[in-house]
């Protein structure tokens, strides 16, 4: 893949202009471009930098939302996750999540069981690919939840899920599709104000942040996907009117612990409240392998403005949660590798410091909404049903512009066409930083060796740059970076 240049971007006018690359951006980028129509796409900073790269990394089949009695979302998820396994089998793998069940009420074995006999129904017909949900009994239960076997355990809830092997390379191998598809792409390139001219916005003022140089590119309808910034960048433009549309977010958190983890994932019961229509007692915690360490969430919690860099701080009170509810398990701060910090839309309750995470992704039409065409934003609230809303706004693009391949020959294509495979090196192997930099620079963009380490790679996030041998590892990344002479990182 190739940097696009504001030459390149300013060439043309666009059908669609893409303002953001985590994930959202990418699958709006993919279904654009997929469906025949002109698209570009730029990104401030480097692709998923921001929530796409923090997260668990799970597929979401949409079990939770038979607690919300949300048929309708289950079976969205449930296509979502067979999309993405299907789509990326080498990115996106089956893992199965094992919860402890106590007592026979709402926590008890008979009630789970009508939770997987009600998901069986709202997903019939979607994916028969993964092992249905299930109830094992007692004496299964303590052997799959081992130390994490409650004393009153009665069994235990069994399904499976998708789970992302690495984030980084999965939205690569969606930005490749679009640019495979005709789509031009760039990192690093602010959108620094939205274009508009006789009530519609025409495209974006752009600020090209590795050359320093400035120039507009046009489009006949702008994809916000920016995240928690796309309301500001969108209040500029349309007037103060325009935020209400937009929701507030939360910090959401996971961590990385330096031990090891079994073969599956284990839920635990929070003393958080759960936000379901059907109790079933606290807040939901996970307990995942991942790079063969184990990483814990999410948690969420209230939180201001875009500055995240008192995860650290916050990511205390999380581990004295956990310790709380697990205290055999004695989680020491020196054993956190990394903390997964992102904003999530969601209803915040301040008073009682409380957090609600929005169910379903959102997409504004602001000629709808204020009276200003050529601009749609959208929020996300999960790296599952990234396609489902790009789809949605695309479809919403067509119907404005008239242009594309049918919505439903252009849907079939965005839900058959796979993936490309994305090569990484062995991860067994010692790193060629030479060969590894150099193929991150001309194949994915990478513009800093911050980059190569934290998105193309999952060495950053899963600590390996910690301790002695982490330093030494990251001084001769360093090393082969400056002799290619590449920067270490491109300044905030």
């Amino acid at each position: 893949m190739r940097r696009a240049t504001l030459g390149d971007l300013g060439a043309v006018r666009w059908d669609v202009l893409v303002i953001g690359g985590g994930i959202y951006g990418a699958m709006a980028a993919r279904e654009a471009a997929l469906r025949g129509l002109r698209t570009a796409l730029v990104e401030r900073a480097d692709f998923g930098s921001g929530t796409s790269q923090n997260s668990l990394k799970i597929m979401h089949g949409g079990i939770r939302y038979v607690q919300h009695l949300d048929f309708a979302r289950l079976r969205a998820s449930a296509r979502e996750r067979a999309f993405w396994l299907r789509a990326a089998p080498d990115l996106v793998r089956p893992l199965k999540f094992v919860i402890p069940l106590v007592g026979h009420g709402t926590r008890g074995p008979a009630a789970f069981a009508s939770v997987a006999a009600l998901y069986g129904l709202g997903a019939v017909g979607i994916d028969g690919t993964l092992p249905g949900v299930r109830v094992v009994g007692r004496a299964r239960a303590r052997a799959l939840l081992g130390a994490m076997a409650p004393e009153e355990v009665t069994g235990a809830g069994v399904w499976h899920d998708g789970q992302i092997k690495d984030t980084g390379r999965l939205l690569m191998a969606a930005l490749r599709a679009a640019t495979q598809a005709g789509a031009l792409v760039a990192n690093y390139v602010e959108a620094e104000a939205l274009l508009r001219t006789a009530g519609r916005v025409e495209g974006a003022a752009l600020l090209d942040r590795i050359a320093g140089t400035r120039g507009d590119v046009r489009a006949d309808i702008t994809l916000c996907c920016a995240g928690p910034a796309a309301a500001g960048l969108t209040v500029s433009a349309l007037g103060p009117e325009a935020r209400s549309r937009f929701p507030r977010f939360a910090r959401a958190m996971n961590l990385v612990i330096d031990r090891p983890a079994g073969p599956h994932a284990l839920g635990v019961i929070s003393r958080s409240r759960a936000d379901a229509i059907v109790k079933r007692g606290g807040r939901m915690y996970f307990f995942v392998p991942w790079c063969g360490r184990l990483m814990i969430g999410t948690h969420e919690s209230p939180h201001e403005g875009t500055d995240l860099r008192d995860g650290l701080d916050a990511s205390s009170a999380f581990l004295d949660e956990i310790n709380a509810i697990c205290p055999g398990l004695h989680l020491r701060p020196d054993e956190l590798l990394h903390v997964h910090c992102g904003l999530i839309p969601a209803d915040v309750d301040d008073a009682r410091t409380t957090v609600r995470r929005l169910r379903s992704g959102t997409v504004i039409d602001h000629e709808a909404e204020v009276g200003v065409g050529g601009l749609i934003s959208c929020t996300g609230v999960k790296y599952t049903t990234a396609r489902l809303v790009a789809a949605r706004m695309v479809t919403l693009v067509q119907a404005r512009l008239g242009k594309g391949l049918p919505p439903r020959q252009g849907a079939a294509r965005s839900l058959a066409t796979r993936l490309p495979v994305i090569s990484e090196p062995n991860p067994a192997s010692p790193p060629n930083w030479a060969a590894r930099i150099e193929m991150a620079v001309r194949d994915e963009m990478a513009m800093s060796l911050d980059d190569v380490l934290w998105r193309r790679s999952t060495i950053g996030e899963s600590g390996a740059l910690r301790g002695a041998s982490g330093m030494h590892l990251w001084r001769e990344a360093a090393c082969a970076a400056q002799t290619l002479g590449l920067p270490l990182r491109i300044a905030p």
